[in-house]
């Protein structure tokens, strides 16, 4: 069975001082099925290459409904809802450098999208400051991953599993 998973990358690039990361989108049966995958989305130093985070996720819910991922050769209709990767930064004005936060969202289009994702922040996070500063940073559709198109599915699903870690890829 194929499962979506969403990895935290980390490692070094040749012009950055401080290590790097990106968010990386892989389909597979394990987090070691897809290994292959993310060290080939990989675009730094393959030494030291590492996994921070990583999330083995089902489905996601929207609105009261609840929608199973699913991958198929067949591509979706337009009509169809979509996933969103959605990456929220911001400042806190007692903390150096930009804050970030990740979720997937269900939505009919990008501008839907952000405005979700920004819903789920004012629901989900710690009670913001006044003077904390949130925006969209990006937002990826989820489309397709390794040649397979996504699929949303209303029904139940097991829950997301996710894990902060430091796993060595190379």
């Amino acid at each position: 069975m194929s499962n979506l998973y969403m990895v935290m990358l980390g490692g070094r690039h040749k012009n950055a001082f401080t290590e790097v990361h990106d968010v990386v989108m892989a389909v597979g049966s394990s987090l070691e099925d897809v290994y292959p995958q993310l060290k080939q989305a990989w675009f730094a130093e393959s030494k030291g290459l590492h996994i921070d985070a990583w999330s083995e996720i089902h489905g996601v819910s929207h609105e009261g409904q609840h929608y199973q991922i699913q991958f198929s050769n067949t591509q979706p209709r337009p009509s169809d809802l979509k996933l969103y990767l959605i990456n929220l930064g911001g400042y806190h004005p007692d903390q150096f450098g930009e804050l970030h936060r990740y979720s997937l969202v269900v939505a009919e289009n990008p501008a839907m999208a952000k405005r979700y994702s920004k819903a789920q922040f004012a629901e989900q996070w710690q009670k913001q400051h006044v003077d904390a500063v949130i925006d969209v940073d990006d937002c990826f559709e989820i489309d397709q991953i390794q040649g397979r198109y996504v699929y949303l599915v209303e029904a139940d699903y097991q829950p997301t599993y996710w894990e902060n870690c430091y796993i060595v890829l190379s």
